[in-house]
């Protein structure tokens, strides 16, 4: 309750009265920001936990639980930062804010080392006012960073059989290399299953599904397996 010198009543009894009130909405305050500070704690100790066993044989199954309570924390963190706005706002409503001007950010350069695609928009080839000779005094380049999202392909390799007209025998090009004997994955492709489960710790069946959203079957199986190959034909670099 925010009283000034020029509201305050007269009566004792409804001074008593207005002082009970705020008593009672300080306690009422002060046991809702405990309960929600006692709840962020806690709530921080679970995520923590479960960030140290993220990468463990239960990882996946907590993937969601994690998620959750992080959106809880987050709402907890946000209604608590409300709270605390507010009633930052009822103790000082006579505070004055002096006007103050934002500095403007300074934009970092874009990587130096990314290539860089040129696109010249069409310019007028006269004057648009009398319609006379354009000359050029420069130009003004805004550049944006693009992602260019990872793309498929199939590589056909095609060996063709020839047979001698003399003595009948069939000629044909040995058959490509390839990591898995028999298998369908190029390198470029085990390379990037590897590093996803290895140097990013993404589990092979968030793999699949990815691979599922940008049109390519490729089971849980078939990953692991894949990957079990690589292993075994990478352990001589290991050893």
């Amino acid at each position: 309750m925010n009283t000034t010198s020029d509201t305050l009543p007269d009566d004792i009894n409804a001074l008593k009265a207005a002082l009970l009130a705020e008593r009672a909405a300080r306690r009422e305050f002060e046991a809702r920001a405990s309960g929600a500070e006692a709840m962020v704690a806690h709530l921080k100790l679970l995520i923590a936990k479960m960030k140290r066993d993220r990468f463990g044989a239960s990882a996946e199954r907590g993937r969601k639980l994690l998620d959750q309570l992080e959106m809880q924390l987050e709402e907890l963190e946000t209604a608590s930062a409300e709270d605390e706005v507010a009633a930052a706002t009822a103790a000082h409503d006579n505070t004055t804010v002096r006007p103050f001007s934002r500095a403007k950010p300074v934009r970092a350069p874009l990587p130096a080392h990314l290539p860089r695609e040129r696109v010249v928009l069409p310019s007028p080839t006269s004057c648009p006012c009398c319609g006379g000779t354009l000359s050029k005094l420069g130009e003004t380049i805004t550049e944006t960073l693009e992602s260019i999202p990872r793309t498929y392909k199939v590589i056909q390799t095609v060996r063709e059989k020839f047979s001698c007209r003399s003595c009948e025998t069939i000629t044909q090009p040995p058959a490509p290399f390839h990591v898995i004997a028999r298998g369908r994955a190029g390198p470029d492709l085990l390379a990037t299953i590897m590093h996803a489960k290895f140097g990013e710790h993404q589990p092979l069946n968030r793999q699949s599904e990815r691979f599922f959203r940008e049109g390519i079957d490729l089971g849980v199986s078939t990953l692991a397996d894949w990957v079990g190959a690589c292993t075994t034909v990478l352990s001589p670099l290991a050893d």
